[in-house]
């Protein structure tokens, strides 16, 4: 029979180990603090259906991070959280600092943390600038999600924004038809928030590149269409973890989410 001192000293050094293991978990679940994390509100698939009704406030979601884009509830403007501030594109071409207390359908955001920067970048059109943030992160991995600040002058840039929608909402692709608002500006300075979804997750988010630019004087922004002549650079955020909240309403309960959507997704970005 195994000695009682012996049995005991084992007992004391099994807690031990799991008393040490336990910390560690906790140390790196404290620790993580959303460096390394994507925090989504909500799906691009139920955003697409019609799903328009706010599931967090601001207030809650700027606590995930400090870089990001999306819309308000009912889709009122387009979304742009750049250095903790969560900015409004309105219909009307104007932007808002938008208080806490306003709630959030669809949107994502991080904390931003630089892996890595791009450097005297130049291109003469949306293509050709996302056809180069496709080459910088293969150096990373075209699995990961990314978030890249871009800063620097455009010489004309196309941005977009949406009338608030009232119930009974319509799905986006007809939103997108009658109630887009579009503006053009020349010789702009300002940042573009440019977040990537790896091919895998296309119809949680939208597959590729979605970029909103905010200008330097906070007076123009929203979803970019397209541009002309940018200069500028940018830095890198790889991102390997994702974190999501869905809608509890009776609306996303029942929706029916076997349809195709990546022609509509496709065809509003």
């Amino acid at each position: 029979m195994m000695n009682k001192k012996i049995l005991f000293a084992l007992i004391v050094v099994g807690l031990l180990a799991v008393s040490a293991v336990s910390a560690q978990n906790s140390l790196f679940l404290n620790n993580n603090n959303n460096d390394d994390s994507m925090y989504q509100v909500s799906l691009m698939q139920a955003f697409m259906h019609g799903e328009y009704n706010g599931v967090i406030t601001v207030g809650d979601f700027k606590s995930h991070g400090d870089i990001g884009l999306g819309t308000f509830e009912g889709v009122n403007g387009e979304m742009i959280v750049l250095d903790g501030v969560v900015y409004q594109a309105a219909a009307d071409g104007s932007i808002n600092v938008v208080p806490d207390n306003e709630t959030i359908p669809f949107a994502t955001i991080t904390k931003f943390d630089e892996d890595g920067n791009i450097t005297n970048i130049t291109a003469k059109n949306f293509d050709d600038l996302t056809g180069q943030l496709d080459k910088e992160i293969e150096k990373y991995g075209v699995n990961n999600m990314y978030v890249i600040k871009i800063k620097g002058d455009f010489s004309n840039i196309t941005v977009r924004s949406v009338e608030k929608q009232e119930k009974p909402y319509k799905e986006f692709t007809d939103v997108a038809k009658v109630d887009q608002k579009v503006f053009n500006h020349t010789d702009q300075t300002g940042t573009l928030v440019a977040v990537y979804f790896p091919e895998y997750m296309n119809e949680l988010n939208m597959h590729g590149w979605h970029l909103h630019f905010l200008s330097d004087d906070k007076a123009t922004g929203g979803h970019v269409l397209g541009f002309n002549n940018f200069s500028g650079s940018g830095q890198i955020d790889e991102i390997h973890e994702f974190n999501m909240i869905l809608p509890t309403d009776d609306t996303f309960v029942k929706m029916n989410f076997t349809e195709d959507m990546t022609n509509k997704i496709s065809s509003v970005e």
